[in-house]
């Protein structure tokens, strides 16, 4: 027994470290490659000082992070098939990545109610939560806001648009596609939401060093929250494998903060602007609510019964109560690695 449990945590270390090692640093090495040659080229071609920058910075952006995943699948995929043997058709592993942007005549119109879920459900309950309870973090809260044009709330939701669903695409590419997707090609797939939903953890706190300066309470709250907000998107990327639903509701979710935090900055109080934006979009959480129900409490359902297995030890692996702690564990250590990979991809 005590040499099977050595062989199964042995084999949960080495599905890990393979997956970090020789798939998700040699993506984020390509990347930033792509991402050294943007802030060289760029420049050359739009000034820094203009509004466009901006733009084509985070669509560029998202185009490499995209462009970089896609051509490690494609090359990899070509030197495995190369030197092994024909094995049993299957799905390529840059077409099943692109599968996961698909949208249908069929499934459209239920990516974009997911979308709608996602965000009145999961997004605007929460920051409701943060934004009345903590109003002293909203001016840090910003991001990639355009302030240039202050004047011109159409030109700068424009922008706004652009920019946040090009954040959205690629936080969504990576987090969720590549290491929720992937991931689960190596190893078990709560395993791989984990990872994901604590890496998405990690980034969003300890990538926004401001939180530390207000207090250690603020930093714990927003801790949860990123970590309850990764966690149904990593779960919703397992069972439905449609990434547009999240992107969206990402899009709206930060666009909406910058909307907010603009006002803001600009002079506006900051209390009743909050009440009467969130209070709205409350209304209309519990309008759908009540028409989704059934709906929502099954994906409830489903979603706590994937926790509660993660939970518990693997029968199939034979795993013990301590190979289960030693899982776990190594799922978090997995995390922060592949959180300081990262820092490759956010230059």
């Amino acid at each position: 027994m005590g040499r099977l449990i050595s062989l199964n945590r042995r084999e949960i270390a080495s599905k890990r470290f393979r997956f970090i090692f020789y798939e998700i640093l040699p993506i984020f090495a390509i990347i930033f490659i792509l991402l050294v040659l943007e802030w060289y080229l760029l420049p050359l071609i739009v000034d820094r000082s203009s509004p466009l920058f901006s733009i084509y910075f985070y669509i560029i952006r998202a185009f490499a992070i995209f462009l970089g995943i896609m051509l490690f699948l494609f090359v990899s995929h070509k030197l495995k098939k190369k030197n092994s043997r024909p094995i049993k058709k299957d799905l390529t592993p840059h077409i099943g990545f692109l599968k996961l942007y698909k949208t249908t005549k069929k499934n459209y119109t239920y990516q974009l109610l997911y979308s709608f879920l996602l965000f009145f459900l999961i997004l605007i309950p929460l920051e409701f939560v943060i934004a009345i309870g903590l109003p002293e973090t909203m001016p840090l809260r910003v991001f990639s806001v355009v302030f240039e044009y202050d004047d011109n709330f159409i030109l700068f939701l424009f922008y706004s648009i652009i920019i946040q669903l090009s954040i959205s695409f690629s936080e969504e590419t990576v987090f969720r596609g590549l290491i929720v997707k992937q991931g689960s090609e190596h190893f078990n797939k709560l395993s791989a939401v984990m990872i994901s939903t604590l890496y998405f953890t990690f980034a969003e706190v300890f990538l926004n060093p401001a939180y530390f300066s207000v207090s250690n309470y603020i930093v714990v709250i927003w801790f949860v929250k990123s970590f309850l907000i990764g966690l149904v998107l990593s779960l919703t990327i397992i069972r439905r494998k449609w990434l547009l639903p999240l992107i969206l509701a990402k899009t709206l979710y930060s666009i909406l903060l910058s909307v907010v935090v603009r006002d803001y900055l600009r002079g506006s109080t900051l209390i009743m602007p909050l009440i009467i934006i969130y209070s709205d979009l409350l209304i209309i959480s519990l309008i759908i609510l009540i028409l989704q129900f059934s709906r929502v409490k099954e994906s409830l359902q489903i979603g706590v019964k994937m926790i509660k297995t993660y939970l518990k030890d693997d029968i199939k692996s034979k795993e013990s109560k301590g190979d289960k702690l030693f899982r776990i564990l190594f799922d978090i250590l997995s995390a922060f690695l592949v959180f300081l990979l990262g820092f490759l991809i956010t230059v």
